[in-house]
């Protein structure tokens, strides 16, 4: 049985490891740091650091440091768990030695294993990286040279796995987050572009059919066929919502201000597209603004996106036959516009749910109605970019009112 007591040489280059990895920020930093040192108490030509996925069933090489190039076994490179030298390390969760030299896929061997043979490694001394109550990655070290590794090398290197255990955890968690982040903008686009073109399809198609163009239509015929155009049209806002933050997500939405009458070129134009709504909740509209023109500098476009989501939201969760007010107020160098719809309103303690990413309020009256949660996550954004603030007011049981305060003239205002 090997004596595996560390030496009091072995233990200062270990304290002088982990100096070196306080001492660095990004775990590429830290593994310069710690190379040289390592070499001193193991052999190692090369050093790798993989990191676990799909509920570790692939493990990921997030990191190389070599003395020797060309490389065959990248960052980047996955290799399977299950047949590989990896899921002896991750099942036992005990340190593995393997043999590298003269390996071939046609002999069995894993495509790692093959990389590393063609790069002149001969052996791997390969131990787990530990988080709390799981494995997370592993901790390899590779030599060129002949039989070199033995049990203490291999204690040693569980040692330094321990000093880089935050360092390694960190770099873990970062992983997973960017990953759920990437597969959400995925799902996103998916949804906004995916789904887009066939429902506008669908209701074009569905348009003409109940105008008779294929034949006379009974009316409990064109009944249902209005129905099927409202379900699409609701799925056909969605998709604009979710093709919106898509962007947002992205940084592909760009704020392109210009000077416009925020009456007639932001406002009115965006009622025009509400009325339908209106008119079939049988709303009554009020309008506190001047007749005048109101020059102000914005992104019309995006400040459309804004106003139509607090109307659809003042009509959809106002009340039928209700009222809804539009006002608008010139206050020093800013203004103010504000929606108000006669409702149930909201509590205070709802209130904090608001301008959050798929965040809906809980109410029993409300919470029925449909909605996606997007809308003022992406108002709130826009007006960020555009120097401004959104708020909403309520009273429960009378209703609600959602302000928008812009810059007049926002061209030192805006925020990239």
């Amino acid at each position: 049985m090997e004596d595996f007591r560390i030496t009091s040489a072995e233990r200062e280059v270990l304290e002088k490891i982990n100096l070196n990895i306080s001492r660095g920020d990004a775990l590429e930093e830290i593994i310069d740091l710690i190379f040289p040192d390592i070499r001193e108490i193991v052999p190692c030509n090369r050093l790798d650091i993989g990191l676990l996925e799909e509920n570790g069933r692939r493990l990921i090489i997030r990191l190389v440091k070599t003395d020797y190039d060309p490389l065959q076994a990248t960052v980047g490179h996955a290799e399977d768990v299950p047949g590989s030298f990896y899921e002896q390390v991750i099942d036992s969760r005990a340190p593995v030695i393997s043999d590298c030299s003269n390996q071939s896929l046609e002999a069995g061997g894993s495509e790692l294993v093959c990389l590393l043979c063609g790069e002149g490694v001969n052996a791997c001394a390969t131990v787990p990286v530990i988080s709390g109550s799981g494995v997370i990655g592993a901790l390899s070290c590779g030599f060129r040279g002949s039989n070199p590794y033995s049990e203490h090398h291999c204690l040693l290197l569980v040692e330094i796995a321990k000093l880089l255990q935050y360092p390694l955890e960190k770099t873990y968690q970062n992983d997973q987050i960017e990953k759920h982040y990437q597969a959400y903008k995925e799902m996103l686009g998916f949804v906004a572009h995916e789904l887009k073109s066939p429902i506008s399809s669908i209701i074009t198609l569905t348009r003409t059919m109940a105008d008779g163009y294929y034949g006379k239509m009974e009316k409990k015929q064109r009944e249902i066929l209005g129905r099927v155009i409202k379900n699409a049209e609701y799925l056909d806002a969605v998709s604009n919502q979710y093709l919106n933050l898509s962007r947002f997500e992205s940084s592909m939405m760009e704020l392109k201000p210009q000077l416009v009458d925020f009456i007639d070129d932001v406002v009115e134009p965006t009622i025009e597209l509400v009325a339908p709504q209106i008119d079939e909740r049988g709303v009554k509209l009020e309008r506190d603004y001047p007749d005048t023109v109101f020059p102000v500098r914005c992104d019309p476009n995006l400040i459309k996106i804004v106003m139509l989501n607090l109307l659809s939201n003042a009509i959809k969760y106002g009340n039928k036959k209700g009222e809804l007010a539009i006002t608008i107020k010139k206050l020093y160098r800013r203004f103010s516009v504000s929606v108000w719809n006669e409702g149930p309103g909201f509590s205070e303690s709802e209130k904090r749910r608001l301008f959050k990413k798929f965040s809906r309020l809980e109410a029993k009256e409300l919470i029925e109605r449909k909605g996606s949660g997007i809308g003022l996550y992406m108002s709130w954004k826009i007006v960020q970019m555009h120097g401004g603030r959104i708020y909403a007011e309520s009273e429960q049981g009378t209703g609600a009112r959602f302000t928008v305060e812009l810059p007049q003239h926002m061209d030192f205002c805006i925020v990239e």
